[in-house]
């Protein structure tokens, strides 16, 4: 998928199967749709930032309009954890996914209910799913799911689709490897931080970490992405709790990000740093920027329903 040569771009932030809004969006930045698809006059692009599928009502209509996008050339879509764990279970366990028991059941229950009488639909999206990257990056902005490290990406930059990436799991574990897994993880899921337990708490405590603030001094709740209360110890935030972070400097080219569900009105963190998930399948908003090729952003090209 080759990206337009004016750097007139759209980045979306996380769909989750809501079709409703999706349409709402894309008509509000312009995209018209011909009957046989969307585009747009100008002929901008939009960039999807992963999670386009799952916890809404209507990720099969999602997944018609995106998939014929692509295929017009009028969208990039890039992975999100959603639709990586879908293809890795389909990727070993095939239709059963779609029985009572099948691992995804509870997870996927809505979008698997949808596809239930039309599984040769779902596998066509399936293997188009499986063509999709986990990343992009060109000379002027970077796109990820939810984390960006630069050695993680090169780790994942060796394979160059989700089937090359399934395929090795099994040669790496006989190596007992875990880079590539790792790897994959943090850029989908995010930076963790670990508390190992005590003698009083014997369960790991994770916390998803805003990487990008300058976390080292500050307290760890004012640290963290929570949607709900949880207890959290008020430590101090140390290098040693965070091996291997970096923080995103302010010198770097622009981000485009989703996945952390902020629950604001959609906002800047900076202006290199541009997060798009504001809780669209959940009562938020769908956000959008519209980019037209600046290495500053500016709230005002923010736009979402």
């Amino acid at each position: 998928m080759v990206l337009n040569s004016h750097d007139k771009l759209d980045f979306i932030g996380d769909v989750h199967g809501n079709a409703q809004k999706l349409v709402k969006l894309i008509d509000h930045l312009g995209y018209r749709n011909s009957g046989t698809g969307w585009s747009h006059p100008e002929g901008r692009q939009i960039v999807v930032l992963g999670d386009f599928i799952n916890v809404g009502n209507d990720s099969k209509l999602v997944l018609q309009i995106l998939f014929n996008m692509w295929c017009d050339k009028t969208a990039h879509i890039i992975i999100g954890n959603h639709e990586y764990y879908l293809a890795l279970n389909f990727y070993h366990n095939g239709k059963t996914i779609f029985e009572e028991d099948g691992p995804l059941i509870n997870d996927y229950k809505k979008l698997l209910t949808e596809f239930k009488n039309d599984s040769s639909l779902f596998e066509k999206y399936m293997e188009w799913i499986y063509k999709l990257p986990l990343y992009v990056e060109t000379d002027k902005f970077r796109a990820v799911h939810a984390y960006w490290l630069n050695e993680n990406l090169k780790t994942i930059a060796g394979y160059n689709n989700l089937l090359e990436i399934f395929a090795s799991f099994e040669t790496l574990k006989k190596k007992k490897s875990n880079d590539l897994k790792n790897a994959i993880n943090e850029t989908l899921t995010g930076k963790e931080i670990l508390l190992y337990p005590s003698c009083k708490n014997k369960n790991t405590l994770k916390f998803r970490i805003k990487w990008w603030i300058n976390m080292y001094g500050k307290l760890l709740p004012e640290c963290i992405v929570i949607h709900k209360p949880v207890q959290c110890p008020g430590i101090i935030i140390t290098p040693s709790l965070l091996p291997g972070f970096k923080l995103y400097d302010s010198s770097e080219k622009p981000i485009f990000f989703g996945h952390y569900w902020l629950q604001q009105i959609p906002y800047l963190i900076r202006k290199n740093i541009c997060c798009l998930d504001f809780g669209a399948a959940k009562g938020g908003y769908l956000a959008a920027y519209r980019w037209d090729g600046e290495k500053v952003l500016a709230d005002n090209k923010l736009v979402y329903v």
